[in-house]
């Protein structure tokens, strides 16, 4: 299980409202034709999302992490008719989930980040693009899958607002119009599967997912109660200018690894420092021009370097 968030340079060119949930769900659902990367549960907030996802297929995690912030990108550039566009920082993180504790922290904190940011009080009420009713309605099964069908958007579909905070009359006018182009093409399915991190975790029956489903929500009510009295929606965060002055606070250190605890977290990163030695050494093997090395299962292979020089 992994969790993906990547976050704007500046700005809020996310904000919670129709159009950014119509584009987000089109390239979602493009770029997950295939189930190698299964999406289980996400939150978009207006400068960053928190996704949580399940995969055995590294290659596959990073392909869907690029395509999703270039495609959210070149949206973005056409919507705003800029040339060129600097949007994320290069601090991304795809960070590993090593037990279950640690998962069910981390879906709570998820579901939690309208409330904390408050852009709501209560993740029932938010109204940017999230999972939470899934993740409350899909039957306690591991397979357990909510489909949606969403039109098949093209950057070249999207024409330059009137101006980069658009009234509802015009962004209801750019919907539609997007949702016109895109009827005489194939729709792609937007699926999400609630409870296929808990096969991680060895979580199985439905009696068990149906457990860890209450205790997330029982944490997550409790959190919204403990954030609510002071919670109000800034007006910003409502805005659609990726040029405005909301620069993110500074992070904190880069994780590796989520763990509940410290011998977990050690433990993983002992196998992944195992894991670099020997690439090490298998490259170095390479260098020397050594035929069928014997590469951990999990690398990517690096093409062999040239052995002389080509005159």
């Amino acid at each position: 299980m992994y969790e993906l968030c990547f976050r704007a340079k500046q700005g809020l060119p996310l904000p919670a409202r129709r159009l950014t949930t119509l584009l987000l769900q089109s390239i979602m659902a493009r770029l997950l034709r295939t189930e190698q990367v299964i999406v289980c549960a996400f939150v978009w907030m207006a400068n960053h999302p928190h996704i949580q996802l399940y995969s055995l297929d590294a290659t596959t995690l990073k392909d869907f992490h690029g395509g999703l912030k270039k495609r959210i990108t070149d949206f973005i550039k056409r919507l705003l008719n800029r040339g060129t566009l600097s949007l994320w920082d290069d601090d991304d993180s795809m960070v590993e989930i090593l037990d279950l504790d640690k998962a069910v922290e981390r879906m709570v904190y998820t579901f939690l980040n309208p409330v904390r940011a408050r852009q709501c009080t209560s993740i029932d009420t938010y109204r940017g693009l999230h999972t939470w009713n899934e993740f409350l309605t899909a039957p306690a099964q591991l397979n357990a899958c909510i489909e949606k069908e969403i039109p098949w958007i093209l950057a070249t579909d999207i024409d330059p607002l009137l101006q980069e905070n658009p009234s509802l009359n015009e962004e209801q006018s750019v919907v539609e119009d997007l949702l016109d182009k895109a009827k005489s093409r194939e729709t792609h399915t937007l699926k999400i599967y609630p409870f296929k991190w808990l096969q991680a975790f060895g979580v199985t029956t439905p009696e068990q997912i149906e457990a860890v489903r209450q205790r997330i929500i029982r944490k997550v009510r409790e959190g919204e109660a403990e954030m609510t009295e002071s919670n109000t929606v800034p007006e910003k965060l409502q805005g659609y200018i990726i040029t405005d002055a909301y620069i993110p606070p500074p992070k904190e250190r880069r994780v590796f690894a989520y763990g509940s605890t410290k011998e977990i977290r050690q433990f993983h990163i002992r196998v992944f420092r195992a894991f670099q030695r020997e690439c090490t050494r298998c490259y170095e093997l390479l260098k020397q021009g050594v035929k069928n090395i014997p590469w951990p299962r999990e690398c990517f292979i690096p093409p062999a370097p040239k052995l002389c020089n080509v005159w």
